[in-house]
């Protein structure tokens, strides 16, 4: 049950999340920004202005009478956000304000909505990734109506898509949710409708789909030391390639201890997780799998052109002399190793940067490069492993209200929560360099998905993420696709059939 707060404590509530934001530009997703002060800050008569300018959800007047909106959101283990279940930042439902910028921004945004639509907005954890599965499969089974919308990591989904388990977003058991607003992200959109049937998306609802955008961080004080390029003037102009990065990199590179062995105790051109290679291929503008034009789910990973561009990636960017995984080295600590500027370039997903902000000596945040000068966009990977993904299911016996609160819960973060998110998280506490709130802007316009990688294909997407950056020299890639080759062709005739029910 919500605590109800007194009408003083309400008012400093209030207070303090004018002070919060009257220091941020308020940019959605979409890139707009409203006017401010040369400071970034804005006037009453602005804030005011912004207000009078908001697209409105298309909601008609109404309430519901103290309705409860359950939602059951993952985690990966027991304790819920900022424990031990992988979740930086509360999405969905909060008790009370405790100072914690995106925390008392989703505080906010639900008493709006529970005081204007009458209802009780509320969450509960998964204490495994398997529970939250098994919780909808029991229910779909059963008919319990425990809860009213999931949130999940879109690399747990696979199992749950495949079945009829979720309502149709895009159906009239959904009225209310305006999927061509701009707070709906329109490349989830695109990446999770199979025919006519769109069970999970993203939204400005969500925090962690933001956080886990693949990214490349990188020492401001190795570029200002080494004499290398203005990476911002390479990405506004276009220029933010492999060859860029690899030239910068190789600077970068240094046998600090003189004894001929990259160890720990070098310096690298460029480190990350096992996830660089998925990051590198998406950004270079290829998909593991994508949607065709009829709705049907399709792959292109025997290519020639996509095992050339894999093995491109290992061989010019994965080596071991240049590039330090995180993985295999021993007593090698990613994050304190670029902290002490001991690391040129990261990889990683952008949530990296709320642990950064305790870095002594600037940094700064780039999208993923490029392959080359000829590619028209930048392409920024959603990771699966950490991400959220909202859906309703089909035990759920009132999926109409549902379809209400979440637009107007949906609506609202893109004004609240989200500026949150990037301006104050993001802008004030984590980057170091003004330029960077460019970068972000032109990450967060260039985030995708991959559907192949959510879908797995047979494990030929985990392997290549695990065993292939795991081995360098000695991965072959035909060999590696020709191993997977008929279970790959199988998985994908199988969700085809599947779709052409659900037409």
């Amino acid at each position: 049950m919500r605590k109800t707060i007194s009408a003083l404590s309400f008012l400093l509530s209030l207070l303090m999340v004018f002070l919060i934001f009257s220091g941020c530009g308020q940019a959605g997703s979409d890139g707009h920004e409203t006017e401010g002060r040369s400071d970034g800050s804005q006037s009453s008569t602005e804030t005011e202005k912004e207000l009078d300018t908001r697209i409105q959800p298309s909601l008609p007047e109404r309430t519901f009478n103290d309705e409860e909106i359950h939602c059951l959101h993952w985690t990966l283990g027991e304790g819920g956000p900022g424990e031990n279940g992988w979740i930086p930042w509360e999405e969905i439902a909060i008790d009370t304000m405790t100072g914690d910028v995106v925390g008392d921004a989703v505080y906010e945004r639900n008493h709006y909505v529970e005081e204007k639509y009458k209802v009780l907005i509320t969450t509960e954890y998964a204490v495994s990734n398997t529970e939250l599965p098994n919780k909808v499969k029991l229910a779909y089974n059963t008919g319990d109506d425990d809860f009213d919308f999931i949130v999940q990591r879109s690399n747990d989904i696979s199992s749950l898509w495949t079945n009829e388990y979720f309502y149709n977003l895009r159906g009239d058991d959904t009225p209310y949710l305006d999927l061509e607003k701009p707070w709906w992200n329109q490349d989830s959109l695109k990446a999770f409708t199979f025919g006519n049937v769109t069970q999970f998306a993203s939204s400005e609802l969500l925090v962690l789909d933001k956080s886990e955008t693949g990214v490349v961080f990188f020492s401001t004080v190795l570029r200002d030391n080494l004499g290398l390029d203005n990476f911002y003037d390479l990405v506004t102009d276009g220029q933010w390639t492999w060859e860029a990065l690899i030239r910068n990199a190789e600077i970068c590179e240094n046998d600090l201890d003189g004894d001929l062995i990259m160890t720990a105790a070098d310096q690298y051109g460029t480190c990350g997780n096992r996830t660089v290679g998925s990051f590198m291929f998406v950004g270079a503008g290829r998909k593991f799998a994508d949607i065709n034009s009829t709705g049907h789910f399709f792959t292109e990973v025997g290519s020639e052109d996509s095992i050339d561009l894999m093995a491109e990636i290992h061989e010019t960017v994965i080596y071991e002399s240049f590039h330090a995984l995180s993985d295999r080295i021993e007593d090698f600590r990613l994050t304190n190793k670029f902290m002490d500027n001991q690391i040129g370039f990261l990889f990683y997903s952008v949530k990296l940067a709320n642990t950064l902000r305790n870095m002594e000596t600037n940094y700064g945040i780039l999208p993923i490069p490029k392959y080359d000068e000829y590619q028209p966009r930048y392409y920024d990977l959603i990771s699966a492993h950490g991400d959220s993904l909202l859906a309703i299911p089909v035990s759920n016996r009132t999926p109409e209200i549902t379809s209400f609160v979440l637009e107007a819960m949906t609506a609202e973060s893109y004004y609240t929560v989200y500026p949150a998110f990037f301006d104050v998280v993001m802008m004030g506490r984590c980057t170091r360099e003004p330029e960077s709130r460019d970068m972000l802007e032109i990450i967060f316009k260039s985030r995708t998905y991959d559907v192949g990688l959510i879908h797995g294909l047979g494990g030929y997407t985990a392997e290549y993420e695990q065993y292939a950056q795991l081995h360098y020299g000695d991965v072959g890639f035909t060999s590696l696709y020709w191993k997977y080759q008929d279970i790959i062709d199988k998985a994908v005739t199988r969700i085809n059939e599947l779709i052409d029910e659900w037409n």
